[in-house]
């Protein structure tokens, strides 16, 4: 796997990964378009070929967030975060399989609304997937990370009491594209201090650190905090599948707005 690209690359497809998966997948992909894979490794000895994430915790956060940190100078116009292996429920509208679902994304919707995410289905996520001040009964006795949520959050965006939601909901859960000026509408510290939290955290381990990004991707990079768009215009924005739907209606896919 190349470990950088050029000026003239247009999709960075970021992943995490082991040496033993076969990430063969991705050649077509990128050979197609001009897109290069930056694969990290999670691996204790990892693969000569692959990026070295700046932690291993929370698996793809991990390298989602190195990646940002890495490259923020230098990003390609979008930038793709998925999961290695090629078969995910996440996937939508062309099957399970990611090689199937990543040539039909639309970079306009991308260009359009800044971040975008494969799958439309609403369940699980939506409409709210997190209620940071309501934690269960369970959850606290056990010390689950849903007890310290609004530490985490305030934390994770350097912000008081006062600016931790009631309620978060979004569109599960860690596949999604981001344009650059998206990416950058943070500064380069911001994903710095997200990324020092899921490597000091003691407030859960590396799979509590995945599901806690899981839940704010979208905040992370710049949507709302209830993000759950309909589901019959996220697939005609997101692959151009606009209808007619059963009802009648052909929906109009989203545009980017002339410069």
């Amino acid at each position: 796997m190349s470990n950088a690209f050029n000026s003239a690359t247009e999709i960075a497809l970021v992943m995490a990964a082991t040496r033993a998966e076969d990430l063969r997948w991705l050649l077509d992909y990128c050979r197609d378009r001009n897109a290069v894979p930056l694969v990290y490794s999670t691996d204790s000895n990892p693969d000569p070929g692959f990026q070295i994430p700046r932690t291993t915790r929370g698996r793809e956060t991990a390298a989602y967030l190195s990646y940002v940190v890495d490259f923020y100078d230098r990003l390609p116009a979008y930038s793709f975060f998925v999961h290695s292996n090629p078969d995910q429920w996440h996937n939508d509208l062309f099957g399970p399989m990611t090689k199937d679902t990543l040539p039909h994304v639309r970079l306009e919707a991308i260009d359009a609304q800044g971040y975008v995410n494969l799958r439309c289905t609403h369940d699980p996520g939506c409409p709210t997937s997190v209620n940071p001040w309501d934690p269960t009964q369970i959850d606290i006795e056990k010390d689950d990370i849903r007890a310290f949520f609004p530490q985490v959050y305030e934390s994770l965006f350097d912000v008081g009491p006062d600016q931790v939601p009631e309620h978060i909901g979004n569109v599960c859960c860690g596949q999604f594209a981001v344009s650059r000026e998206r990416i950058r509408q943070r500064p380069r510290a911001d994903y710095e201090r997200m990324l020092r939290w899921a490597a000091e955290t003691e407030l859960t381990d590396s799979f509590g650190v995945g599901w806690v990004f899981e839940k704010i991707w979208h905040i992370v990079f710049g949507t709302e905090v209830i993000y759950c768009p309909r589901f019959e215009q996220c697939r005609c924005d997101v692959y151009g599948w606009c209808g007619p739907l059963t009802s009648g209606e052909t929906l109009q896919a989203v545009r980017a707005k002339p410069v």
